[in-house]
């Protein structure tokens, strides 16, 4: 049995079972409210044969969608239904982490926060 950690991440599921890349970023709803957090770490879980890409963006108020950096976070698979994590500077940011690629099979994808932020 693993050591207990007190303040290990606990992972919530951002999304599950998605089968197709994503192609509308507009409903805030689907984002990850990251206010507490300076960073969080992101687990891509396939299955099924899926080796996914992923993109992290950032929700715009003032074009009400997710945008991309100027410099897009994205990450992709390491080989078929091979898990992988990564940690992004979230800076208090509302997230959602799209599916820029799948071929085949499906892909989970879950959120820990890490860093906690103080409140200035």
């Amino acid at each position: 049995m693993p050591q207990y950690i007190k303040y290990s991440p606990e992972y919530i599921l951002h999304r599950s079972g998605i089968t197709a890349a994503d192609s509308t970023f507009t409903s805030y709803d689907h984002g990850v409210n990251t206010s507490y957090y300076k960073k969080a770490n992101i687990q891509v879980v396939p299955s099924g044969g899926a080796n996914p890409t992923v993109n992290v963006m950032w929700w715009c108020e003032s074009a009400s969608k997710f945008i991309n950096e100027h410099v897009a976070i994205e990450k992709a698979g390491i080989g078929a239904n091979t898990p992988f994590e990564f940690t992004v500077d979230c800076l208090r940011r509302t997230m959602f982490v799209a599916v820029s690629a799948i071929s085949t099979g499906s892909v989970d994808i879950l959120v820990s926060g890490a860093d906690l932020a103080h409140p200035e």
